[in-house]
């Protein structure tokens, strides 16, 4: 079974004897190659580049043999075709940010699939370097994700300003997130096209709002995008972090993956999501520890979801920069060794 097999096959819920593994924000900093590789060009000369893309979206796949490759991109990429400012340095610097409803009106319409084609061209050099025999997946952050950016969020101190713009100027926010989530259903679809096998949504600051707000300013885009990918049968993944007291209302959502942070139980997620693909979930801090409390809490997630069809290991968040490679590479081989019994 080639590495692509094996995900797939959790994808549809097949029971499988070993795991598949790959880790959000995977191409990153960690990794003293893509340091070197990166030493000479800025953050967006990076992703604007296709070949540059394709190499270090590979480095993972070839130096930690994970079973699938993310393309490597940002989030935030969507926003400069509205005639936003971004730069990146070392974190995203947006200009000007939404503090004034009136700013809505002055967003420039635009084709997601050609204004950010470099992403596509990408995912094509990133499949000739990759071969055809692992899964490459392509992704987008979700609308009140890139709202709470584009407001200037870029913490949890700074979350208040989301929440001040979209309750003082409703009608405004659900413009920009209507819009948003417009130009994501474009943008996903284009990846697909260029060759990626799945998507994930990124809906990172969603788990800071109550089940009310959620509903009201995140799950109706979420649902959007997914109903009109499933529409073409594009397999959509969805991260949300802090997820844990919105998983009954999560549930009804049509994603075929859901990948859970590291403060919610595979256990309990396992009992409301399935009989969905679950994705996760360990603690990402917890791999700048020793070697061996890396492998042993990783046993213990394998443990708990061994007899579960449809278990994609994974990260409860993104990699850290400080991350030892050494930890990376011990993880991974404990997930590849662990033989799961139904």
């Amino acid at each position: 079974m080639t590495k692509k097999e094996l995900f797939m096959a959790n994808v549809r819920q097949e029971f499988t004897i070993r795991t598949p593994i790959w880790i959000m924000r995977q191409a990153g900093r960690y990794l003293p190659e893509y340091r070197e590789f990166r030493k000479n060009m800025t953050f967006e000369e990076l992703c604007k580049s296709p070949r540059a893309v394709a190499e270090v979206t590979a480095q993972p796949i070839e130096i930690l043999d994970l079973d699938a490759a993310i393309i490597f991109s940002d989030i935030l990429l969507i926003l400069e075709p509205l005639g936003i400012n971004l730069r990146f340095d070392p974190g995203p610097i947006i200009s000007p940010l939404l503090e004034h409803p009136e700013q809505v009106k002055d967003y420039a319409e635009f084709d997601a699939a050609e204004k950010l084609s470099f992403v596509g061209d990408a995912i094509i050099e990133t499949r000739k370097r990759i071969g055809q025999d692992i899964s490459l997946l392509g992704f987008c952050g979700a609308p009140f994700t890139v709202f709470c950016y584009l407001c200037g969020v870029k913490g949890a101190k700074d979350f208040h300003k989301a929440v001040k713009f979209i309750t003082n100027h409703p009608d405004e926010s659900r413009q920009v997130l209507e819009r948003l989530a417009n130009l994501s259903i474009q943008y996903l679809k284009m990846q697909i096209a260029a060759g990626a096998d799945a998507v994930q949504l990124f809906d990172t600051w969603a788990g800071e709002l109550a089940l009310q707000e959620f509903s009201d300013w995140s799950y109706p885009y979420l649902a959007k995008i997914i109903r009109e990918l499933k529409k073409e049968k594009i397999i959509t993944s969805l991260y949300i972090k802090g997820s844990g007291h919105l998983l009954d209302k999560i549930k009804t959502l049509q994603a075929d993956i859901f990948s859970l942070d590291w403060k919610v139980p595979m256990t309990t997620g396992a009992k409301v999501l399935a009989p969905r693909t679950l994705q996760g979930n360990l603690d990402p801090h917890l791999l700048l520890g020793p070697l061996e409390l890396v492998v042993k809490k990783a046993e213990l997630i394998l443990e708990e979801m061994t007899a579960y069809s449809g278990f994609i290991f994974n990260l409860g968040h993104g990699i850290l920069p400080e991350t030892p490679v050494e930890n990376v590479k011990a993880l991974v081989r404990k997930v590849h060794r662990f033989e799961r019994k139904q």
